[in-house]
């Protein structure tokens, strides 16, 4: 087991996370990219097969290559942030009716995050959907659960941020993140 203080911000697809981190990384920190759909977007311009729809499995696997990849890249002792993590694609898998592929499980305990997972929950008023998101507001609420249940599973802390604007949400974000390191020294 791996594990590196790498915080995942995560919840149903939609609800701002992404937003949150671009926040951080306008802010310095060193967060990783929002893969799935950096690489949905690069496929559909290219015609590329690498999308879930058409190749779920190959999807799943490059996904998770770029999950490690920034799980890696992060030094020891050091902080991120992750726009999803492994266990969002077990959790994803799980929405999808694949069960629990046996690399996602064994990834998810190999590489373990910090404990604090911060969660964006639904949020009507800023949900859209497009290209890429395609989920309607109810399946991205389904899936949300489906995410929020795998981390517990997998022994993380859930801390759900509040519906606030951004800027707010990313203090509170940062906030309780300074207040658990305090407690955990």
């Amino acid at each position: 087991m791996i594990e590196k203080q790498i915080y995942v911000i995560t919840g149903g697809p939609g609800f701002g996370k992404t937003l949150i981190v671009e926040e951080l990384r306008q802010l310095g920190y060193n967060c990783s990219k929002e893969f799935a759909r950096d690489l949905i977007l690069s496929e559909q311009e290219s015609g590329g097969e690498v999308l879930p729809w058409k190749n779920p499995k190959l999807f799943q696997q490059n996904i998770l290559q770029k999950r490690v990849a920034f799980f890696d890249s992060v030094p020891a002792g050091a902080s991120a942030f992750a726009d999803r993590g492994i266990p969002d694609q077990l959790a994803f898998a799980r929405y999808r009716g694949f069960g629990t592929p046996e690399i996602l499980s064994e990834y998810s305990q190999k590489y373990r995050y910090a404990p604090l997972v911060f969660v964006t929950p639904p949020w009507p008023e800023i949900f859209v959907n497009d290209s890429i998101r395609t989920e309607t507001f109810e399946e991205a609420c389904r899936i949300h659960e489906i995410v929020v249940e795998t981390y517990i599973s997998l022994n993380y802390q859930i801390i759900e941020l509040p519906l606030l604007p951004l800027k707010l949400r990313t203090k509170y974000l940062l906030e309780n993140l300074l207040n658990f390191e305090n407690d955990a020294n």
